[in-house]
């Protein structure tokens, strides 16, 4: 038995006949049995009647032409689109693989550049003596005291280290007070401060000014790099010292006269007789006395490797100008020789560095090649 749904969808083909027996049947017997589908197919039929009766339209004599025009119109403007399209990415393409070729050049450049930089540049004329070299150490927060000190004797792991800085510059400069501006906020920034200055004039009206400056431990590298910068600097020398065996080996012995001081006060408490306790006052009072030299020779090195000392020497020295000279063509054959050798050196190097880029570039070209054919095959058989 049919159901409502399937009739309505069989009503256009029962009224062009196109059911068999079976279905026309089946479907009759519907129609009889319900009367929305009966109200449906008669509504459905008249309609369709309706537009047998009516008669053909009529179309405009020029309907082919203008559907053929509209039809070619939006051709151009979907092939127009689509090369505009390919325009677009065939640029953008170009540009992306111009600019990563740029940047990879460059790099080259730059790469070979401060390589012979490196290779060739000048020793320093000033002499310095110190431990270690300080152009290594700057930039760095050396903070030795951080590191554990793992076998060495009498000390624990995790004890931090104790290193005494000291510095020694001198430096040329035109205007002694600029410099000494520079070195007061500098040491300022660097939470320190000036603990001694003195200041001499020459006869000749020139100035210099000597002082010690004290800055933070973790700081002292930076500030000496940053003062090397104010001026010619004529003489340069760092020292550090390791005293940290020595810190807390007299720490412990500290210690050790403490307890020894407390035990002679027992004592002293538990005397009978005068000479009994003069004896051990006495003691106590050497014991004493010690303590306190070893409680200041502490603090004196906990002070030593808190801060850093820099003894600074800024000397004024008057501009010198420089005669002006006739400029002679002695040396011209030599001058001409390196120019061409340079100009062949950088040729060579740049055919070198074409051909590293070719031989980098091409892999991926051929790919985009192969890409490129395959994209032309299928588009074609579409």
């Amino acid at each position: 038995m049919m159901d409502c749904k399937k009739v309505l969808k069989l009503i256009p083909q029962y009224i062009d006949g196109e059911l068999d027996e079976a279905q026309k049947k089946e479907f009759e017997t519907h129609l009889e049995n319900c009367e929305s589908c009966k109200k449906e197919y008669q509504l459905e039929k008249k309609i369709i009647e309706n537009l047998k009766n009516m008669p053909p339209l009529e179309l405009p004599e020029d309907f082919n032409k203008k559907i053929h025009e509209k039809l070619v119109y939006q051709k151009n403007i979907l092939e127009k689109k689509k090369e505009r399209l390919k325009k677009t990415l065939t640029v953008a393409v170009i540009a992306a693989s111009f600019i990563l070729m740029t940047v990879f050049v460059v790099n080259i450049f730059k790469f070979d550049k401060s390589s012979r930089i490196e290779s060739s540049a000048p020793l320093n004329n000033i002499k310095m003596t110190q431990s270690a070299d300080l152009s290594k150490k700057e930039g760095i927060n050396n903070e030795v005291n951080m590191f554990s000190i793992t076998g060495q004797r009498g000390l624990p792991a995790g004890t931090s280290r104790k290193i005494t800085k000291n510095a020694t510059i001198s430096l040329e400069v035109e205007d002694v007070n600029v410099c000494y501006d520079k070195v007061f906020k500098l040491v300022k920034e660097a939470e320190g401060f000036i603990e001694s200055s003195d200041e001499t004039v020459f006869t000749d009206n020139t100035k210099r000014i000597n002082l010690v400056l004290k800055v933070r431990e973790d700081k002292f590298e930076s500030v000496v790099s940053q003062i090397k910068e104010f001026g010619k600097v004529t003489a340069l020398r760092i020292d550090s010292k390791d005293v940290t065996e020595q810190y807390y080996d007299l720490k412990a012995r500290l210690k050790n006269l403490e307890i020894e001081e407390q035990k002679l006060q027992d004592i002293m408490n538990k005397a009978s007789t005068v000479k009994e306790m003069l004896e051990v006052e006495s003691e106590i009072n050497r014991i004493r006395s010690d303590i306190e030299s070893m409680k200041e020779q502490l603090k004196v090195w906990e002070n030593l490797t808190r801060l850093g000392t820099i003894n600074l020497s800024i000397r004024q020295v008057s501009k010198v100008k420089k005669p002006t000279t006739l400029v002679s063509f002695k040396g011209i054959g030599r001058d001409i020789k390196q120019a061409f050798i340079n100009n062949v050196n950088f040729l060579i190097f740049f055919i070198k560095k074409l051909i590293i880029i070719l031989a980098i570039v091409l892999p991926y070209g051929a790919l985009a090649f192969i890409g490129y054919k395959v994209y032309i095959y299928f588009k074609k058989r579409r």
